[in-house]
C-alpha cells in the first residue's frame, strides 16, 4: 500500500477519534469506575473496528447501499443500547444521592472494593464492542470512506485491515489518554458526592448521546 494513502487515511482517522461520540461517552462512564474497566472497554471497541474493516475489506458498502435500511436499523439498535445504559446507570447515581451521606460512602467503597462485581472485564470488553458495532459513524467511516484509500489492483481485505489497524492504533491510544484522565479525576475526587455527580454527567452524556443517535437514524 502507498505511504500517501495510509498517511492520508491515518489523518482521518486521528480527526474521527478526536471527535466526541458515544463510545467516547462509554469509554469514559468505564474508566471512571475503575481505569481497567476503561482498558477493557477500549479493547472491545478495537475489536469491532477490525470487523468494520474487515467488512469494509469485503464489500458490504455495496449492500448496504443497495439496502440502506440495514444501516439505520443498525443505528436504531446501538442509539437504544447507550440509551439503555446512560439511563440505568443515571437511575442508579439518583438512587446513591437519595442515601444518607453515610450511606452513600459505604456503597461507594463496596464498589471500589468490589468492582470486578459492579463491572467486571468481560461486562466492559463487550460493552465496548457493541457500542462500536452499533456506531453508526464508524460504519461511515469504514464501509464509505475506506475504499477511496484503498490502491486498484491491491487486495481488498488485506489493504482494509492494514488500515483498520492504523486507526485502532490511533484510535486506542487516544482512549488510553481518556482513561488515564479519568483515573486521575477519580484520585483527584475522593469524595463520595463528587463520584455521584461524576456518575450523573457521564450517564447522562450517554443517553443524550443515545438519543442522537436514534434521531439521526430517522433523519
Amino acid at each position: 500500500m502507498l505511504l500517501s494513502a495510509l498517511l492520508g487515511f491515518a489523518g482521518v482517522s486521528l480527526v474521527v477519534a478526536l471527535s466526541p461520540g458515544p463510545d467516547t461517552f462509554l469509554l469514559l462512564r468505564y474508566a471512571l469506575n475503575r481505569p481497567r474497566n476503561g482498558v477493557a472497554a477500549a479493547s472491545g471497541m478495537m475489536v469491532s473496528i477490525m470487523g468494520w474493516a474487515a467488512l469494509a475489506g469485503l464489500g458490504v458498502a455495496a449492500l448496504l447501499q443497495t439496502y440502506p435500511a440495514i444501516h439505520q436499523g443498525i443505528a436504531i439498535v446501538g442509539g437504544l443500547y447507550l440509551l439503555y445504559l446512560g439511563l440505568g446507570s443515571l437511575l442508579k447515581a439518583q438512587f446513591l444521592a437519595g442515601s444518607t451521606a453515610a450511606t452513600a460512602r459505604t456503597t461507594s467503597r463496596s464498589l471500589d472494593n468490589a468492582g470486578a462485581t459492579e463491572f467486571t472485564i468481560w461486562q466492559s470488553l463487550r460493552a465496548g464492542a457493541l457500542s462500536s458495532a452499533l456506531n453508526p459513524k464508524l460504519g461511515l467511516l469504514f464501509l464509505a470512506l475506506m475504499p477511496p484509500f484503498i490502491p486498484a489492483g491491491s487486495n481488498m481485505l488485506a489493504s482494509a485491515l492494514l488500515l483498520g489497524g492504523v486507526f485502532a492504533v490511533i484510535g486506542f491510544s487516544y482512549l488510553m489518554v481518556l482513561t488515564f484522565m479519568a483515573a486521575r479525576a477519580m484520585a483527584w475526587f475522593k469524595s463520595p458526592t463528587v463520584g455521584i455527580w461524576l456518575e450523573r454527567i457521564s450517564s447522562g452524556a450517554l443517553a443524550i448521546m443515545g438519543l442522537i443517535v436514534l434521531i439521526g437514524a430517522f433523519l
